[in-house]
């Protein structure tokens, strides 16, 4: 019997993205004071806090919004960084309730490009002033910097019986665009689409039930409304059934171990979706674990094997039916927020952590003589992690289940099934984790 938790989700409300908004604006409004440096000021709060921000002079005139400096309808900045003077100050400075404003000497910006310099040869001789809200100095302050991915929530490691007791089911009613609407397009009562989002942002993996199956590609209707599709060899989505003279093992009826998809591109599919369309097999069940509550586990009990994983790149490849690609990444991939993770040189700036392990797509290592016993050691050990029976969620997929996970987090697989015992088809697409992150920002 299969267990399933029927949500519906709730009325748009204040997301995490607002409440940081908000949390900086109250600070912006206890801002009280400043001081100055030959080449920085810094601005002070005294409550509810005591806090001091430093904004370089340099930093501040490279980061004027007015009209002069930043084209008001596409909000991109009319010349380059390089554009600043060197030792660059404000000849005064001015601080109100909600606005920081500096006036700074003429020349203060001097164009590197000779066309720059003319099309702004007027501006330049002049005085300029710079007003800069003090709620988008916080959001963007580097002293002290906001959390990394400030505008997204830290994820929420699971196990497979944390999953099996919090995830939610989301009804495919809640995504059904009305008729003519552009799937891009993104309504205010966009329940579901909303909640999936938070769904993904939190664990990396959601299911949508109820999704029709009288055509194929109503999953594509559902994936568009996430980003557009990323279209690959295997075209715009692609079939997944038991296939005599497959070419992938995931066309067959074998077991499929953990993995992740498309490894050996230089940018990995961000999501991946598979709806089913028939499961009348004997067996079959899908399987997945959070990398990064494994990776953690590693970190924390064996730390010289996470090192190693972070360290020794692994190369993944794919040669066949006239494609042939390759890459070499490290397993882990560590944020700078993870205890180590402004050393190495395979440090992710933007993203909380990325995972990279399949397998069956792994080439001959390439790697320095004195890394090649460490990496097989460290690689068996995290490989036993991920077999682990506490981490994996398991469910049998039934026609109509769509479920959609994190590419690079999240990893998955399928259990051996009975090719003769009956009929399996799923359907499989991609979108881009940038389209995936820009849905995200816009919806929350």
């Amino acid at each position: 019997m299969i267990s399933r938790c029927y949500l519906r989700a709730p009325k748009r409300s204040r997301t995490p993205v607002a409440r940081h908004v908000c949390r900086h604006t109250f600070l912006a409004l206890s801002f009280s004071s400043y001081s100055q440096s030959d080449r920085s000021l810094t601005l002070r709060t005294d409550t509810p806090i005591k806090m001091t921000s430093q904004f370089h002079y340099s930093w501040l005139r490279d980061n004027c919004q007015c009209p002069h400096c930043q084209q008001p309808g596409t909000k991109q900045k009319l010349f380059s960084s390089a554009d600043v003077v060197p030792n660059v100050r404000p000849v005064s400075v001015q601080l109100t309730e909600t606005h920081l404003e500096l006036n700074w000497p003429p020349n203060s910006l001097a164009p590197v490009s000779p066309a720059a310099a003319k099309l702004m040869e007027r501006e330049l001789r002049e005085p300029h002033t710079s007003r800069y809200d003090l709620n988008w100095l916080l959001k963007n302050s580097y002293d002290p910097a906001p959390p990394k991915g400030a505008d997204l929530t830290r994820p929420t490691f699971w196990s497979g019986k944390d999953f099996s007791e919090k995830h939610i089911r989301i009804p495919y009613e809640q995504f059904n665009p009305a008729s003519g609407v552009s799937p891009h397009h993104v309504d205010a009562n966009d329940a579901g689409l909303e909640l999936a989002l938070e769904q993904l942002q939190k664990y990396g993996l959601c299911f949508i039930t109820n999704v029709p199956t009288d055509r194929v590609d109503r999953m594509e209707e559902v994936v568009e409304r996430f980003g557009p599709i990323r279209e690959t060899f295997y075209q715009r989505s692609w079939d997944v059934k038991n296939d005599p003279n497959a070419k992938n093992i995931a066309y067959t009826a074998v077991e499929l171990g953990l993995h992740m998809d498309l490894l050996y591109f230089e940018a990995p599919p961000g999501l991946q979706f598979l709806h089913c369309l028939k499961n009348s097999v004997t067996g079959g069940e899908s399987f997945f674990v959070d990398a990064f509550t494994t990776a953690e586990h590693l970190r924390q009990e064996h730390p010289e094997d996470f090192e190693t994983l972070c360290n020794v790149p692994v190369t993944f490849h794919y040669q066949n039916d006239g494609h042939h690609l390759h890459f070499r990444r490290p397993t882990i991939v560590r944020g700078t927020t993870i205890p180590g993770g402004n050393k190495g040189s395979h440090v992710d700036l933007n993203e909380y952590m990325m995972v990279y392990h399949a397998p069956p797509f792994q080439g001959p290592l390439e790697a320095d003589p004195k890394d090649v016993d460490r990496f097989y050691a460290a690689f068996r050990r995290w490989s036993e992690l991920l077999e682990r029976p506490e981490y994996i969620y398991q469910t049998l997929l039934q026609p109509g289940d769509l479920v959609i996970f994190a590419n690079r987090r999240v990893l998955h697989g399928r259990r051996t099934f009975d090719a003769g015992s009956g009929e399996r088809h799923l359907r499989g697409s991609y979108v881009d984790w940038d389209d995936f992150k820009d849905r995200l920002r816009v919806v929350l």
